[in-house]
């Protein structure tokens, strides 16, 4: 009886062991999870170790680069500073040459103005009446004993008393035109003064400023431009005489007004059109801004060149220079005035408008 109890039945060991095998496998694959999870924890930390050095050896690099990058630029900036110091002194040459090229421009005008009045000078006095007097004085000088007798028996000596009263009108008119030449010549002299005047004082000097007719500065212009304009009509648009005397740079508003007339009288000679006219205008705009216009109805300016006109060098002509109006453009800007271009295109002429302040009495050095 006894036996049979203590004998377990084999179905029951069976069922045993596979329970054992399966805690077995549990704890098994509870190790194996373990080690797996110890890995991957091992792999992540190999993972940020690598990743640290990587990350060094990138701002060891970059800090190389860096370092090389500023010694670069330090060297550059030497350059630079170099190069600054050639541009500042190339400028300083330039605008050097940009002035004496002016000064050579304007009076390089005016001494055409010179030569012309030269010129007449020379003609007229070749041309003079005053050998027909010396031959008349040597013709009574000839007949001192008795000069009564020939002037009233000898025919030359009839003729001479009538010939000595159409000769003096001749003479003085003679001598006044030469007179108004040599004025006139004694005038661009001035003006050439002036211009080198007008130049010391953009080095440092003072404006010259001084009560001006406007009138006259523009028949000035005009007569220095005299022999151009010989075949084109000159128009003045309002009475420039009314315009009161005022505070004004005589020799920079010459210079603008000489230019801008020369260059009109440029384009009418390059339309060749004889019918071509030049018209002036000057108004003051109230009381503060002294308004002058200078037409033409020569070759006009293409829309694209407007804005390149007073540009230093720049011209269409092809004898030109570029001077004129960028020298016109500068005086105007030196006396606190502006110089303005319109045209309507080619063929349709050019109105050049020069605007400046009127200075008060007080506010004239």
């Amino acid at each position: 009886m006894s036996e049979t109890t203590t004998l377990q039945r084999p179905g029951a060991q069976e069922l045993s062991s596979k329970d054992e095998i399966a805690r077995l496998n549990k704890i098994i694959q509870a190790l194996m999870d373990r080690a797996e999870r110890s890995a991957n924890a091992q792999g992540s930390d190999f993972n940020l170790f690598q990743t640290t050095i990587m990350l060094e050896e990138q701002v060891l690099s970059r800090t190389a680069e860096l370092e090389a990058a500023l010694r670069e630029n330090e060297q550059v900036n030497r350059v630079l500073r170099k190069t600054q110091a050639d541009l500042v002194a190339a400028a300083r040459s330039a605008g050097m040459a940009e002035i004496a090229t002016n000064v050579l421009h304007n009076v390089g005008n005016v001494l055409n103005s010179v030569n012309v009045s030269a010129g007449l000078i020379l003609s007229r006095v070749r041309a003079s009446k005053v050998e027909g007097l010396a031959r008349a004085v040597q013709l009574m000088n000839g007949h001192a004993e008795d000069l009564g007798t020939f002037l009233a028996s000898d025919a030359k000596g009839r003729m001479l008393p009538g010939y000595l009263m159409q000769l003096t009108p001749l003479l003085v008119a003679e001598q006044r035109a030469v007179v108004d030449e040599l004025v006139a010549l004694g005038k661009s002299v001035d003006h050439i003064k002036e211009i080198i005047a007008a130049q010391q004082a953009h080095a440092g000097a003072s404006s010259l400023v001084e009560s001006i007719r406007v009138h006259e500065l523009v028949e000035d212009a005009l007569r220095m431009n005299a022999g151009g304009l010989a075949r084109h009509q000159v128009v003045m648009e309002s009475d420039l005489a009314r315009i009161p005397e005022l505070p004004l740079d005589r020799g920079r508003v010459l210079q603008v007004l000489m230019n801008l007339v020369r260059n009109a009288r440029q384009a009418m000679e390059a339309a060749a059109d004889d019918s071509a006219k030049l018209m002036l205008n000057a108004e003051i705009v109230g009381d503060e801004m002294l308004r002058i216009r200078v037409a033409d109805t020569g070759v006009g300016i293409a829309p694209e060149n407007l804005t390149r006109v007073f540009v230093h060098g720049f011209t269409t002509k092809k004898d030109g220079h570029g001077f004129g109006l960028h020298s016109a453009a500068i005086a105007a800007r030196e006396m606190g005035g502006t110089l303005a271009v319109h045209s309507d295109g080619l063929g349709t002429g050019a109105t050049f408008t020069l605007e400046l302040p009127i200075r008060k009495a007080a506010e004239t050095p």
